[in-house]
């Protein structure tokens, strides 16, 4: 037998067919969120989403952007340099700019990515994880989802690679779309300008911080918190895990009707990825949507990939033995080309047989 016959690119082929049609189960799909049975539909709340917040250093001020975007990696702006943007792949970015209002200085200091497929820039897998708010901190009495997304990266002064996590608490609250007070987005990839002004309203709480803990770093206030935003950010510092010290986590809240179990369960916002079980269960049931991968669909699924590779390895196997082309290379090819014919055959007898019987009288023998 001589396996070294077969074109490298008829190899190549064949492997690509069975590897293409694989499901993508660990992709993050934010239309179709799914934890402990229930799902959400997060697709309205796509697209990228900030917060700004500043830290007095002395006679200036570091403004830090956290951009989100759920859906899909961030779009990067056309005439931006490399090291002010975040690599490819990102959904969570962090752009922070050093400004000096007296010298009129606004420049980005740095920008890395917080979370994203950034495999391939030298970080990791986006590598989700979901929770229900009512089992990680039943207490609180929220109602929502906990999202986890990692695979950022930030490179210290020392030359030390840091990993990045991004924790977002998406809360129900039935009155908010989720883009509530949020900062243009304009403002803080292009002229900042406008972000030194809010600081006015945030004296107070650095006066406390003062008060405090003189010896701990300068704490980030978020701009514009007295328009209510829906997006909150809580905090940015190293893991309290003993198990995580050298992750830098994010943690930020996010206030929407879109995680409401409500609103998941209104099939007029989920399509097909919801049912129509809301109105079924104002008769008392208690039906939680089926499973979008169900055993039947699994058994189609192997089945198909069980007659492909039949297939595919068959060919190659006739290809390498005997030259075989055109229908000889398929397994069986003659069994393959009577299948009509044998149909055929066996509908007539069916046919045949029905009308054979029905032909006899209305009376059967005692």
């Amino acid at each position: 037998m001589k396996f070294s016959t077969i074109p490298y690119a008829d190899a190549a082929f064949l492997l690509s067919v069975l590897l293409a049609p694989l499901p993508t189960a660990a992709m993050f799909r934010c239309n179709h969120v799914v934890s402990d049975g229930q799902q959400y539909n997060l697709e309205a709340l796509g697209g990228p989403h900030s917060v700004v917040t500043s830290q007095d250093i002395g006679n200036h001020m570091i403004n830090t952007t956290y951009t989100v975007d759920i859906c899909s990696p961030l779009k990067k702006k056309g005439d931006v340099e490399k090291g002010e943007q975040c690599p490819n792949g990102t959904r969570v970015c962090a752009i922070k700019r050093l400004i000096n209002p007296a010298e009129k200085v606004d420049t980005i200091e740095n920008a890395f990515p917080l979370a994203g497929e950034l495999a391939i820039h030298g970080g990791s897998a986006l590598d989700h994880k979901i929770l229900r708010l009512s089992k990680v901190d039943p207490d609180s009495g929220k109602e929502g989802l906990r999202v986890i997304l990692r695979g950022g990266f930030f490179d210290t002064e020392n030359h030390v690679r840091r990993k990045q996590q991004t924790v977002i608490d998406f809360v129900c609250n039935k009155d908010l779309d989720g883009s509530e007070g949020e900062h243009d987005t304009e403002d803080k990839y292009e002229s900042n300008t406008d972000s030194v002004e809010p600081r006015a309203e945030d004296e107070g709480d650095k006066g406390e911080d003062k008060d405090g803990d003189e010896s701990a770093p300068p704490k980030e206030i978020q701009l514009g918190k007295d328009k209510n935003p829906s997006l909150v950010f809580d905090s940015y510092g190293p893991s309290d895990s003993e198990s995580d010290k050298d992750v830098d986590v994010l943690h930020l809240t996010w206030s929407s009707k879109y995680v409401c179990e409500s609103k998941a369960d209104d099939g007029k916002n989920e399509g097909d990825d919801k049912g129509d079980d809301k109105g079924d269960d104002k008769d008392g049931g208690d039906k939680k949507p089926s499973s979008h991968w169900g055993a039947f669909t699994w058994i189609i699924v192997l089945v198909f990939f069980g007659t492909a590779a039949y297939l595919i390895f068959g060919s190659w196997l006739n290809y390498t033995r005997y030259g075989a082309r055109g229908w000889d290379l398929l397994p069986h090819g003659d069994t393959i080309r009577d299948i009509p014919y044998l149909m055929k055959d066996w509908a007539r007898r069916v046919l045949n047989t029905v009308q054979g019987s029905g032909s006899r009288g209305g009376y059967s023998a005692v």
